[in-house]
């Protein structure tokens, strides 16, 4: 079904968006319509683009029951958006043209009855990898399975499309040097045109009176958007571990599914320790080995729509997930000199996450990225001297939980090349850390306040130099990338 002209019913249905929230009752789904048809509407977008608002045309296509019955559940199924974006979309920033791209969409729907609507995400709908054309727009695809609909009264069930989003992953061709940031779309419906899609019959149960003022059931693992947010998406999917994108983002899509590449590189640098008013010196590199890009997702945010990129890894000390030993002198309480030798072992993978613009800075022509990198981890200490003689700590002389890491990274790329700190190229990443109570110290004796005394504390500040990275199928820094040297 096709439908162009303009329905003046249309403005007063998106004024009663989110008035079904007050309706109590719904009735659950049962069954599942039958007598199907092809839906079919041209719908006429227009997107923010990098190069600035553009129309795109979008055929949307779904199987639809005719009629179906009050309590039926309504099933749109082999849901496919289909359209092309231009060309300069993908090339925004000179020499960063990808050879495909893959991601995935989310359309708003409003669904009405009688009078009363509510907004129903079909998210998660797929965009395979594709590859860019030689010439020409780039034809994608958006394919998936989206909530069942429950009427709960008779009346016709109006199906109209709305906001779409599109998130799309740029990759390159091996060899062919950094990636372009991902691509956050973000459309609306041009106002001179109805969005709908198709109507399905619901009619009156024998000797029932219908209703008035009911609206149909989102059923299935959705809850809708309600205005205001009442049951926004929060923008922690993305992640399954400790790394979080920030709290004030709602997610609009993904999380999309990469190929990682495997990656390596050193890092070294100095950690604080306050009540010994010093610093732990990591003079010898530790070697990171990483899963580069492991998912990407995208967020609405305050200042704008952003990426967000995930990446895990591990150190590699002799097979061992730590750093190289580092070895320390201070004063403890003030006047006894003090040596010790340290370990940092990690407890868990290491986590990354980066928040990108997806549009470039107008001044500087760059993306900003912010990145976090989060590990659990303890701390063992042994070779310990207090003014010159051995004191015996024992094999176990450690942390007596898990402390988190959390280090930050700010930076950019794009035009002129990276500046501050990104995960492929490196740089400094800074943080701080809570020191636990120690345990397991001491053989003759109980050495385990004494070094809670003197080391454990919060607020250590940390500074680490990440080394650019050596990755898979990309010849720079391979294949032994530069050692960092720690900075204060």
């Amino acid at each position: 079904m096709r439908t162009r002209t303009t329905d003046p019913r249309h403005t007063a249905r998106i004024a009663a968006v989110g008035a079904v929230a007050l309706v109590a009752g719904f009735m659950p789904g049962t069954g599942a319509a039958a007598d199907t048809r092809t839906a079919e509407a041209d719908i006429a977008y227009t997107c923010d683009l990098p190069s600035g608002a553009q129309p795109v045309a979008v055929h949307v296509a779904t199987e639809l029951p005719v009629t179906t019955s009050v309590g039926t559940a309504i099933r749109p199924r082999d849901v496919t958006l289909s359209f092309e974006l231009p060309r300069s979309a993908l090339t925004a920033t000179p020499g960063t043209e990808p050879a495909a791209v893959s991601g995935s969409a989310r359309v708003m729907t409003e669904v009405s009855q009688r009078g009363e609507s509510t907004d129903v995400p079909w998210q998660g709908l797929e965009i395979p990898e594709t590859a860019l054309p030689v010439t020409g727009d780039l034809a994608l695809r958006a394919t998936g399975e989206v909530p069942t609909i429950t009427p709960r009264s008779s009346g016709d069930v109006l199906f109209a499309l709305g906001r779409l989003d599109v998130g799309l992953a740029p990759s390159t061709a091996e060899g062919a040097g950094d990636t372009p940031p991902p691509l956050a779309v973000s459309c609306t419906v041009d106002p001179d045109q109805s969005a709908e899609l198709a109507t399905v019959t619901v009619p009156p149960e024998t000797g029932t009176p219908p209703p008035s003022g009911t609206a149909p059931e989102p059923s299935g693992d959705t809850t809708p958007d309600r205005p205001g947010g009442a049951k926004a998406e929060r923008a922690e999917a993305p992640s399954s571990g400790g790394v979080q994108p920030p709290a004030d983002c709602t997610l609009m899509t993904g999380p999309i599914a990469q190929v990682p590449k495997a990656a390596h590189g050193y890092m070294a640098g100095y950690s604080n320790v306050n009540k010994l008013d010093g610093a732990i010196r990591f003079d010898d590199p530790g070697h990171l080995r990483l899963n580069l890009n492991t998912s990407v997702s995208f967020l609405k945010c305050p200042t704008g729509v952003k990426s967000w990129l995930t990446t895990d890894g591990t150190l590699d000390y002799r097979g061992r997930p730590q750093m190289p030993p580092a070895e320390g002198t201070f004063l403890t309480f003030g006047f006894m000199p003090t040596t010790a030798k340290m370990e940092l072992i990690l407890d868990g993978r290491i986590e990354i996450g980066t928040l990108g613009d997806s549009a470039p800075d107008p001044d500087t022509k760059k993306y900003k990225e912010t990145t976090t990198a989060i590990a659990p981890a303890h701390v063992r200490l042994y070779d310990v001297k207090v003014n010159g003689e051995p004191l015996d700590v024992g094999p176990d002389c450690r942390s007596a939980h898990s402390m988190t890491l959390q280090l930050v990274g700010k930076g950019a790329s794009g035009v002129g090349g990276p500046e501050g700190y990104t995960v492929k190229t490196g740089g400094p990443l800074t943080g701080y850390a809570d020191v636990p109570p120690f345990t397991g110290c001491g053989v003759t004796e109980d050495l385990d306040n004494l070094f809670t005394a003197s080391v454990s504390g919060k607020g250590n500040y940390t500074k680490m130099m990440q080394s650019p990275l050596c990755v898979e199928g990309v010849p720079a820094n391979c294949p032994e990338p530069p050692k960092p040297k720690p900075e204060r």
